[in-house]
């Protein structure tokens, strides 16, 4: 379970992005998240199943994106700026 503010790769078209959590909650008894990329697109709904074309990338998230501080990559993404400011994008529908 990755929490907001959380740096994690999502892996869209076999192409890797690092971005951040927005939010995450349950839809249909699966846990899926909101994320903000980098490139300051937003993706609804996403979930870690490696079944998806577009998904959090567990593996690589685990390996690049420690939560203990010892992180190789870290999401420029100004969230807590964001958050301070109400400036984040609706992504719930």
């Amino acid at each position: 379970m990755y929490k907001a503010g959380e740096t994690v790769i999502v892996t869209q078209d076999d192409i890797n992005r690092v971005g951040v959590v927005l939010d995450q909650y349950a839809v249909n008894k699966q846990t899926v998240y909101d994320v903000l990329l980098e490139t300051r697109s937003a993706l609804c709904m996403i979930t870690t199943a490696p079944a998806n074309n577009t998904r959090i990338n567990r593996h690589l998230t685990s390996k690049l994106c420690d939560e203990d501080g010892n992180s190789m990559i870290e999401h420029t993404i100004p969230y807590k700026s964001l958050v301070e400011d109400e400036d984040l994008p609706f992504t719930r529908s």
